[in-house]
């Protein structure tokens, strides 16, 4: 009882009564002692407890719980909140429960309506719930509850009529479904990825049949329009080797899971390739009740792959040709090397000796663009080309098989280096004129004549050979500014002279291309014009031919790798005398 309902108990009232009913009172026992007086025919009844002549009427005695002890043992042990409400919704009792639900006391929460706790909830919502029970035992509400402190969470509240007192009261069963919302988002979020998966997902039952769940890319992947239509096949059905079906759903009944790119057709015939997946569907108990299907079309891919192997089958194909057309070149590109040099000599009194003849060859690939020449012009008289074709391989090969072929009519026309060289330079340019790319070539073209003791020189922007003289030592050829001409092919109309040396017994001149001075170590220096004499120097002693071979070695050395990333020639040509 709240303290403005004791102070209205408790305060004076004031009663009129007949003299009969006065006359009754007087002689009736006064229950807890009370007295009882006559003041001018009425009756006084104060808080006094001794006061004379008043009826002292003691406070009303404390209610007792509500429904009743058994009531509220069972009231209080409800595993949902429970509160108790008058039509109105104002609440008049509520349990354990509800305290731990809304975090306060049951004081404060019967200071309150119903419809406090319940979100956006207003008096509409009684009076729906009155009309509903007219005809129903109870009311099924899904709300969000609001927390004393002010947090909320989703509930199911379950409200029907509750007599109680002699009067009709409303209950509201309050459970807590925070974990259950949170489930079903989860269901509802892997539901909707399943459905939206670009992967066939099917449940199938422990024989293969579509019976249990189909999402929609499955339904597009096997040619199917609906669930139902899906139920009414098997799996294996869409297996172009059923007998696989067998190894795949046995693998799946052991509890294991099977995965294997297959070959499938859909519903109409039309084959595909997918990436599948089978595996055991499981109960909560671990026990086996069906097989997860899940599909993904790879035929797109596959196709891509077949188009690729077919490509690449092409191209092996291609590259054996070409790489047997390139054998080929390179048997008759070693073909034009001399097997055998020409005998080159002089019974001149004072001059008498021949010439020798030593060289190396290494193509960087199984053709190159290296190359020299020896044209005999006399019994004593010698011409010497060496050229290096710009690039190396099948390109620079087929402009070396072209110079080739120049060489032996030039020199049938003229053995003076300089008229030589400008007669090949102009046809060389008219041939190669019309490419689309420039493809010049290095040269230098130089007689060697034993009888006349002279060496005439004339150079298209080659490295200028080695000279080894009698007394051993080494240095670069000397050659004037006017037999210094510009590479074969950049100019055709370009004229190229000779210059004329000493030629005695015992001179030794190594020609050479550029692939050997620019080979690189690791640090990627350079071996140079400075490596290659330091090289001669330590070797000078050596006949030709070692000479030739200790410089390679010296190379490989300094390289580390005996793999050369240009084309490397080496001829050497020394006149021993009698």
């Amino acid at each position: 009882m709240s303290k403005e309902e004791q102070t209205k108990a408790q305060a004076t009232m004031r009663i009129d009564i007949t003299p009969a009913m006065l006359e009754q009172l007087q002689q009736a026992p006064a229950p807890g002692g009370v007295r009882i007086s006559n003041r001018s025919g009425a009756l006084n009844m104060a808080p006094r407890p001794s006061s004379p002549g008043v009826i002292r009427i003691p406070a009303a005695p404390a209610s007792r719980p509500l429904g009743g002890e058994e009531f509220q043992t069972l009231f209080q042990s409800i595993y949902d909140a429970v509160f108790i409400a008058d039509p109105q919704g104002m609440i008049v009792g509520a349990n354990v429960r509800a305290e731990q639900f809304f975090a306060c006391t049951r004081t404060e929460l019967c200071k309150k309506n119903v419809l406090d706790w319940l979100c956006g909830a207003d008096q509409g919502l009684l009076a729906t719930i009155s009309g509903s029970l007219e005809g129903n035992r109870f009311v099924l509400i899904q709300a969000l509850c609001r927390r004393a402190d002010g947090t909320m969470f989703p509930a199911e509240i379950s409200v029907s009529r509750l007599p109680l007192g002699g009067k009709m009261h409303l209950s509201f069963f309050i459970r807590d479904i925070t974990l259950r919302k949170e489930q079903e988002e989860r269901l509802k979020t892997g539901y909707n990825a399943l459905q939206n998966s670009g992967s066939g997902i099917a449940v199938a039952d422990v024989d293969g049949g579509l019976a249990g769940y189909v999402n929609p890319s499955m339904l597009a992947l096997l040619g199917l329009e609906t669930a139902e239509e899906a139920y009414a096949y098997n799996f294996r059905q869409f297996l172009k080797e059923e007998a696989l079906a067998a190894d795949m759903v046995a693998a799946a009944q052991a509890g294991d899971t099977w995965t294997g790119e297959l070959e499938m057709k859909r519903k109409d015939g039309d084959p595909f390739f997918a990436q599948a997946s089978l595996e055991p569907n499981l109960n909560p108990d671990g026990a086996m009740t069906g097989i997860v299907i899940s599909l993904l079309d790879v035929t797109p891919q596959r196709q891509a792959q077949q188009q690729l192997e077919l490509y690449a089958a092409q191209l092996r194909q291609k590259n054996a040709e070409m790489e047997a057309d390139l054998r080929m070149a390179r048997d008759l590109q070693y073909a034009f090397l001399p097997a055998s040099y020409p005998e080159v000599k002089t019974e001149e009194p004072g001059k008498a000796g021949r010439l020798e003849f030593a060289h190396v060859y290494h193509p960087s690939g199984l053709v190159g663009g290296d190359f020299f020449s020896i044209l005999p012009v006399a019994e004593s008289r010698v011409l010497i080309f060496v050229a290096d074709v710009m690039g190396h391989g099948a390109r620079a090969s087929l402009v070396v098989a072209t110079i080739r072929g120049l060489l032996e009519q030039i020199a049938k026309e003229t053995q003076e280096p300089g008229e030589f060289m400008t007669r090949l330079n102009a046809a060389y340019s008219k041939i190669f004129s019309s490419a689309s790319e420039l493809m010049f070539a290095t040269a230098c073209c130089v007689s060697f004549d034993l009888k006349t003791g002279q060496i005439l020189h004339a150079n298209a922007g080659h490295p200028l050979p080695m000279v080894i003289e009698p007394d051993g030592t080494v240095r670069t050829a000397r050659v004037g500014e006017e037999a210094l001409g510009p590479a074969l092919g950049l100019f055709g109309d370009a004229k190229y002279a000779h210059i004329v040396a000493d030629l005695m017994p015992g001179k030794r001149v190594v020609f050479y291309t550029d692939g050997l001075t620019e080979a690189r170590n690791r640090n990627q220096d350079e071996f140079e014009e400075s490596g290659l004499k330091a090289s001669m120097r330590a070797h000078v002693a050596a006949p030709l031919p070692a000479l030739l071979d200790s410089l390679v070695r010296d190379v490989v050395e300094f390289t580390g790798t005996p793999v050369f990333e240009d084309d490397v020639c080496l001829l050497g040509v020394g006149y021993a005398g009698n």
